[in-house]
């Protein structure tokens, strides 16, 4: 109780600074929309998922197709808590309403809720708020996490403040838990062990498979990669990884002086100073979008959205970014390779360590320790077509065999939609 009014006073007294903060932002205005969400009241109660960014929203859209086949009258909802998430939201899940997920003060909350009137909450992967999942509860609307999980790095923070959320976890309905380790996880923070089902990971259903080859041809003639092999994507780049890129492509295109590289960063905003990493003339992918790139670069900057799965079906080598350093821990390796294109990563990949262990395990994958491995793992790839051939192949494979999840975390939803009709 103490830690929980402690709470309220401290989201009630930063909700004015951070709207302060908001208003004189132009790039995170929109974010406003947090301290009440505009939206119609829904003309039904309907079942409404959290995802927070840009991730989670691509777990959301394969659960909101599913969620349509399976129950075509069903009205739904989805919220997200960041600018990119909603501009990726938007792309993924067209025809569903999209709002902001409400800061989570009690009042904003109690607003929230007041105008949706919700059958169900379901928070994708980890999204606990005190306030949210409190007065869910107490006004009868069942909270669910799905895919969810405990991460390396936000295990320690929920231990460390237990008595703020522990209340939060053992109100939560019902979990689908990615694996056995985040459902112990979950378990030991205070969701009821009866509650906690291991139902897998969706990632491994949503991803594609497959890009239309002329979509393919288009991209390559249009970023003049046409007449470039091997061509090398290095995607969802953080800060360090594309000074590793450049570093590696000077090896690269000694090698192959036709090879072509696409570097991807996650925040396209960055692409100023991407470039200035770079020793020679570079593409943006905003600008050969309308007219054929004179000259003869072979490096291009994707400062698009919602791009980077077809250009990694261009790849003959993908290296997934923010796994090379700390405090990002990595990015999704399935995309890659889904798609049949030899995947590296690097050391620290716990926000994707599911994903990344299947793919280790099956030799569906390479991982690597550093830049210098990094390096040499590139060059001895790119040389030998028969052994991105067997990534490609296994990592297909074993993709296939975890398939699931999303029917299984149907299947919970709609025990609990059973067991609180609204």
């Amino acid at each position: 109780m103490i830690a929980q009014a402690l709470y309220d006073i401290a989201t009630t007294a930063a909700a004015p600074l951070a709207a302060g903060y908001l208003l004189l932002s132009s790039k995170y205005r929109p974010l406003l929309g947090r301290f009440r969400p505009p939206f119609p009241r829904p003309a039904a109660p309907p079942l409404w998922l959290q995802a927070c960014s840009v991730g989670e929203a691509a777990v959301a859209a394969t659960l909101l197709r599913s969620l349509r086949a399976r129950w075509t009258d069903l009205p739904l909802h989805l919220t997200v808590s960041t600018v990119a998430g909603r501009t990726r939201a938007e792309e993924l899940a067209p025809g569903t309403p999209i709002s902001w997920f409400p800061v989570d003060q009690r009042l904003v909350v109690r607003d929230f809720l007041a105008r949706m009137n919700p059958r169900m909450l379901v928070l994708v992967e980890t999204e606990i708020w005190p306030n949210t999942i409190r007065l869910a509860r107490q006004q009868g609307i069942p909270v669910v996490l799905v895919n969810a999980r405990i991460s390396d790095k936000h295990y320690p923070r929920y231990l460390r403040w237990r008595r703020l959320f522990e209340p939060a976890f053992a109100r939560v309905t019902a979990a689908g838990a990615q694996s056995d380790v985040h459902a112990e996880r979950l378990v030991s923070l205070g969701v009821p062990s009866a509650a906690v089902t291991v139902t897998g990971n969706t990632k491994f259903d949503g991803v594609t498979t497959q890009v239309d080859p002329a979509l393919q041809v288009s991209l390559k003639r249009e970023c003049g990669l046409l007449q470039r092999s091997p061509i090398v994507v290095f995607g969802c780049t953080r800060p360090g990884d594309e000074q590793l890129a450049a570093a590696v492509w000077e090896s690269l295109k000694r090698a192959w002086p036709d090879a072509g590289l696409v570097v991807a960063p996650r925040h396209i905003e960055r692409t100023p100073e991407i470039a200035r990493y770079f020793n020679e003339p570079v593409l943006l992918r905003s600008r050969c979008k309308n007219a054929p790139p004179s000259g003869d670069a072979r490096i291009l900057i994707l400062d698009t959205l919602g791009e980077l799965i077809s250009f990694y079906s261009l790849a003959d080598v993908a290296v997934v970014g923010g796994s090379f350093y700390p405090g990002v821990n990595g990015h999704n390796p399935l995309e890659p390779a889904a798609l049949g294109v030899a995947t590296v990563f690097g050391p620290f990949m716990s926000n994707f360590a599911d994903p990344a262990r299947v793919l280790i395990g099956c030799d569906g994958a390479a991982q690597v320790s550093d830049a210098d491995a990094l390096q040499r793992s590139l060059l001895a790839l790119l040389a030998d077509a028969g052994w991105r051939a067997r990534l490609a192949h296994n990592a297909r494979e074993a993709i296939a065999q975890n398939h699931g999840a999303t029917d299984r975390t149907l299947d919970l939803i709609g025990d609990i939609m059973m067991k609180w009709p609204r």
